[in-house]
C-alpha cells in the first residue's frame, strides 16, 4: 500500500513539474507578445511623485488599478472646479496608460474648454485650446496612431472650439491658426503633388539632391550641427534663412530642401498627411486649408475611414455630421482675406462649395435615413438658397429651390413664395437673431450688390444698397450688444473695403476698370501674407 502511495506521489510530483513547465513556456510567450505589441507599459513614470513613482513600480502589472485611483481623485477635481491639479494627474493617468485614448480625449477636450476660459486674455486662452490640440494631436496620435477616436475628438475642437463663435476669443483663435497654416504653407499652398513626393528624411534627402552633401556643408558653415538644429530654426522662421537659400539658389537645390523640411513639418508637427488634403480638394473642390473648417473635415474623414464596421455605425454618423456641417460653414465664410494695412484676417463665402457640401448631406442621407438627416438638410437648402440669391447667384439658387422641392418632406416650404419673397422672408428671420457667419455674409452681399450696380453705372441703386447694408450691420450690431467679443462684427469700414477687394476679384475685367477708375486705392489689395512675415509662436 505504502508503495502505491508513493508512486502516486511520484505521478503527480511529475504532473506538476510538467504543467508548470507548460505554464512557464505560455508565460514567456505571452510576455513577449504582450512586449511586442506593446500591449502593457513598463516604462518608469517621469516627474511624478515618489509615492507614485514608487507605487506604480512595485505594483507593475496592476498599474491599472493606480490610475483608477487618479481618475477618482480627478474626477473630485473636476467637481470642485480644480482644473489646474487636473493637468497634472491626468498627464500621470497617461503614462500610467498611455494607450488609453480616453485619458488624451479627455484631458485635450478639458485643457481647450474648462482651462482656458478661466482666463480673460485671448492669448491665454489660446495657449490652453492649442494644448489642448497638440495633447491629443502631438502625443495621443504618437502613442496610438491611427486611432480614430483621436481623429475624432481633433475635429470637434476645430468645427465647434475654433469654428464656432461660442468663446469670447474666437476670432483671435481662427486669426492664430490661420497665420500658423500659412507660416507651414508658404508658396507650397495647394501644392500637394510636389509635397507628396518630397524626400521626407535625410537619407532620402541626400538621395534626392543626387548623393552629393553641399546642403549639409553649407548648413554646417552657417553655425548648425547638425540637421534636426537647422529644422528647428527652419520652423522657428518658417522660412530658410537668407544667407543659407543664397547658397541653395546658387546650387539649385532650394526646393528640394524646401520641401522636404515642409513635408515634415507637415507630418511630423500637424499630422496632417498631403495625400489626404489633395483627395478631400478632389472630393469637395477648393477647401481653405488655413481656416478650422477644413481641418474639421480632414479629421473626420480621417476617423470616418477607419470606422466601417457595423458596430461603428454611431461614431461614423459623427463623423458624418461634422463633414456636413462643417463644409456648410466652409461654403457661407470658408474664404480668408487679408487686406494690407489690416492686420485681422476675414473671411467670405466659398460659393464654390456648394455643390459638394450638398452631396455630403445627400450621401448620408441615403446611407442613415431621413429623420436623423433630413432636419439639418432642410436647413442647409435654405441656407443655400439665401446666399446664393445675396451673391448673385440667382439662377444656381432657383435651381436648389425647385431640387428642395421634391423632397416631400419639406412640404410646399420652398414653392408657396417665388424665389425673391421666399429669400426676403428668410433674411428677416435671420437678421433677427442672426449667426455671426449670417449676419456677415449679409452685410457683404449687399456690399457687393452696390458695388455691382455703381460699376454699372446705376449710382442711385447702389447708393440704396449701401445704405441698407450700413442699416443691417447696425440692426446687428445692436442686437449683440454685450455679447461684441465673440459676436460683433469687424469694422464696416473695413468690410467695405474686404468686398470691393472680392468684387474685383470676381466682376469680370471691364467693370473691374470702372470701379478702379471710382476708388482707385491700392492698398486695398487682397493678398496672403508671406510665412516669413509671421513671426512664430511665442506660447510655451
Amino acid at each position: 500500500m505504502k508503495q502505491k502511495s508513493s508512486l502516486q506521489m511520484v505521478y503527480y510530483i511529475v504532473a506538476l513539474i510538467a504543467l508548470g513547465g507548460a505554464l512557464s513556456f505560455v508565460q514567456g510567450r505571452l510576455n513577449a507578445i504582450r512586449y511586442n505589441d506593446r500591449l502593457t507599459d513598463v516604462e518608469p513614470l517621469e516627474n511624478a511623485p515618489p509615492l507614485v513613482a514608487f507605487t506604480s513600480v512595485a505594483l507593475g502589472g496592476f498599474r491599472g488599478i493606480v490610475a483608477d485611483l487618479l481618475w477618482l481623485r480627478s474626477s473630485k477635481m473636476q467637481e470642485d472646479g480644480n482644473y489646474f491639479e487636473m493637468v497634472q494627474l491626468a498627464d500621470w493617468i497617461i503614462k500610467l496608460q498611455p494607450r488609453n485614448t480616453q485619458s488624451h480625449a479627455h484631458l485635450g477636450w478639458n485643457m481647450a474648454y474648462n482651462i482656458s476660459v478661466t482666463f480673460t486674455g485671448f492669448e491665454d486662452r489660446w495657449r490652453w485650446v492649442k494644448r489642448g490640440i497638440e495633447l491629443i494631436r502631438d502625443e495621443g496620435l504618437d502613442l496610438n496612431p491611427g486611432d480614430p477616436e483621436l481623429f475624432r475628438q481633433l475635429g470637434w475642437i476645430f468645427q465647434h472650439k475654433l469654428g464656432k463663435d461660442l468663446d469670447d476669443a474666437n476670432r483671435y483663435y481662427k486669426d492664430q491658426f490661420a497665420k500658423e497654416m500659412i507660416r507651414l504653407f508658404a508658396d507650397y499652398y495647394k501644392k500637394w503633388d510636389v509635397l507628396i513626393n518630397a524626400p521626407t528624411n535625410e537619407e532620402k534627402l541626400k538621395a534626392a539632391l543626387g548623393g552629393k552633401t553641399d546642403f549639409w556643408r553649407i548648413i554646417a558653415k552657417h553655425g548648425y550641427a547638425n540637421f534636426d538644429e537647422f529644422e528647428r530654426a527652419f520652423r522657428e522662421r518658417a522660412v530658410i534663412p537668407d544667407e543659407v537659400k543664397k547658397e541653395l539658389d546658387e546650387l539649385g537645390i532650394t526646393q528640394v530642401v524646401e520641401i522636404c523640411l515642409r513635408n515634415r513639418w507637415m507630418t511630423q508637427k500637424y499630422r496632417l498627411d498631403p495625400a489626404w488634403l489633395k483627395k478631400l480638394d478632389e472630393r469637395y473642390g477648393n477647401l481653405d486649408w488655413r481656416l478650422p473648417e477644413a481641418h474639421a473635415v480632414y479629421w473626420a474623414e480621417r476617423g470616418k475611414d477607419k470606422w466601417t464596421e457595423d458596430r461603428d455605425k454611431f461614431q461614423r454618423l459623427s463623423c458624418d455630421r461634422m463633414i456636413f456641417q462643417s463644409l456648410n460653414a466652409a461654403f457661407q465664410m470658408g474664404r480668408l482675406i487679408y487686406l494690407k494695412g489690416i492686420d485681422t484676417y476675414e473671411t467670405t463665402p466659398n460659393i464654390s462649395l456648394i455643390d459638394a457640401v450638398n452631396k455630403s448631406y445627400q450621401d448620408a442621407w441615403k446611407q442613415y435615413d431621413e429623420n436623423t438627416i433630413g432636419g439639418a438638410y432642410g436647413n442647409f437648402l435654405v441656407d443655400a438658397i439665401v446666399n446664393l440669391y445675396k451673391f448673385g447667384e440667382k439662377k444656381k439658387a432657383e435651381e436648389y429651390r425647385k431640387m428642395a422641392s421634391t423632397y416631400p418632406r419639406y412640404g410646399n416650404r420652398f414653392t408657396k413664395q417665388t424665389l425673391e419673397d421666399f429669400v426676403i422672408t428668410e433674411l428677416g428671420e435671420d437678421m433677427k437673431a442672426a449667426s455671426y457667419p449670417q449676419a456677415q455674409g449679409t452685410v457683404q452681399a449687399y456690399l457687393m450688390q452696390s458695388y455691382w450696380y455703381s460699376a454699372i453705372g446705376e449710382d442711385a441703386q447702389a447708393a440704396s444698397y449701401a445704405e441698407l447694408s450700413k442699416k443691417l450691420y447696425d440692426k446687428y450690431m445692436k442686437f449683440v450688444e454685450g455679447t461684441e467679443k465673440r459676436r460683433a462684427l469687424p469694422p464696416f469700414r473695413q468690410m467695405a473695403k474686404t468686398t470691393l477687394a472680392t468684387c474685383k476679384e470676381r466682376f469680370p475685367k471691364p467693370l473691374v476698370d470702372i470701379l478702379n477708375e471710382k476708388t482707385p486705392a491700392k492698398s486695398d489689395e487682397v493678398f496672403i501674407p508671406k510665412a516669413g512675415d509671421i513671426e512664430a509662436p511665442t506660447i510655451k
